[in-house]
């Protein structure tokens, strides 16, 4: 299996010539409770050359200034900074909020991590080890963290090393762009020849026109063998269906033609759809077929789930069940709902995006109000 392959450990001749990289923790508020573990995870890295670059959104935002100074003081010889207030270069919020970080990184190498990443001590130095001579970019398998396993954290881990994992490694497989960027490295040459990281800024989905330039540009594009720790303190059904109806709607727009097959690659559109071949052709009734497809595919969800978390779930077999079943049954409300959206909310904005992808926000509680930025 290419997931947890134990990091090759450098000696110190090899640590001296390792790229520096540059780290872009993109911070928007302190309304996460694991926020402080999580930021601290990134100054206890197991890597020779590295800087830290917070970038705060709102000048404003004095205590969550104070926490990560805090931080900075705590880990006096880690190199790390930090710069408030976005830039306006275009629509996406989180692209303005790192354009500092980019323009002032004095590495080759640039790691853009959500606030809500936790990192192991090795994680750097693996992705760093994936970044070979034709790579242009490394990501990591999306993952959901224990935590406190309420049933809707066990909802998102049960999607998160099932059915999104299924997809995921499926689609880098076949060399599909499916590149989330909460965790993502790459050689910083490949975007400053295109114009830097402010090209991305009139995109919501930045992470998937990121990874399609630089594959346009000849390099590879490859996964890590450590999964992505993501480790947000709250989480609800109520954020979870959010967050999968806009990740949905941003690959609707950036490929309209998901919305037609992205429903089979879900149990509860293909087990109907299959019962319908199997009756025909070995005319095996659709009462036998409809649930032993069903157990099939929650079995193997199972079983994908302790390859992603490297051994047996944290969760109980039953937690899994209801988990599972509860996630089949929101995409019966989730699908229909984002054909027929018209626009997405993120960080209290409101954003329409056209097929292909370029956004527009809107203005003036006017849904017809669009600027194109």
């Amino acid at each position: 299996m290419h997931l947890h392959k134990a990091v090759q450990r450098e000696d110190e001749e090899k640590c001296v010539i390792l790229p520096g990289v540059t780290i872009a923790k993109p911070l928007s508020d302190l309304s996460d409770p694991n926020l402080v573990d999580n930021l601290a995870s990134f100054f206890t890295l197991n890597y020779p050359t590295y800087e830290i670059i917070f970038c705060i959104q709102d000048e404003a935002a004095h205590e969550l200034i104070n926490v990560v100074n805090g931080l900075i003081a705590k880990y006096p010889d880690v190199d790390a900074k930090v710069y408030t207030g976005a830039k306006e270069a275009g629509v996406n919020p989180k692209v303005n909020n790192m354009l500092n970080a980019y323009e002032s990184a004095q590495y080759p190498l640039f790691l853009i991590s959500d606030a809500g990443i936790r990192m192991n001590e090795d994680t750097l130095m693996d992705m760093v080890q994936h970044l070979t001579d034709k790579v242009g970019l490394v990501h990591q398998l999306p993952r959901m963290m224990d935590g406190d396993l309420r049933f809707s954290r066990v909802v998102e881990k049960v999607w998160f090393a099932g059915a999104h994992a299924r997809v995921y490694l499926s689609a880098n497989a076949c060399g599909i762009n499916c590149m989330t960027s909460m965790s993502c490295l790459f050689r910083k040459k490949i975007l400053d020849e295109e114009g830097g990281m402010r090209i991305l800024s009139s995109y919501l989905g930045e992470d998937f026109f990121l990874s399609q330039l630089i594959i346009n540009k000849g390099w590879r594009v490859v996964l890590s063998s450590q999964p992505t720790g993501q480790n947000p303190g709250l989480s609800t059904l109520t954020s979870f269906k959010a967050r999968m109806m806009r990740w949905m709607y941003l690959r609707f727009a950036a490929m309209p033609l998901l919305i037609l097959f992205e429903p089979l690659t879900e149990h509860i559109c293909l087990g109907p759809l299959t019962s319908l071949a199997a009756q025909y052709l070995f005319n095996i009734p659709f009462y036998i077929f409809i649930p032993v497809h069903m157990v099939s595919w929650c079995i193997m969800d199972y079983i994908l789930s302790a390859v992603i978390e490297n051994g047996r779930p944290a969760y109980s077999v039953f937690s899994h069940i209801k988990a599972w079943i509860v996630r089949e049954l929101m995409i019966l409300y989730i699908w229909p709902n984002v054909v027929l959206m018209r626009e997405v909310s993120w960080g209290g904005k409101r954003f329409r995006v056209r097929f292909g992808g370029k956004t527009e926000k809107i203005i003036n509680g006017d849904s017809h109000a669009l600027i194109h930025i």
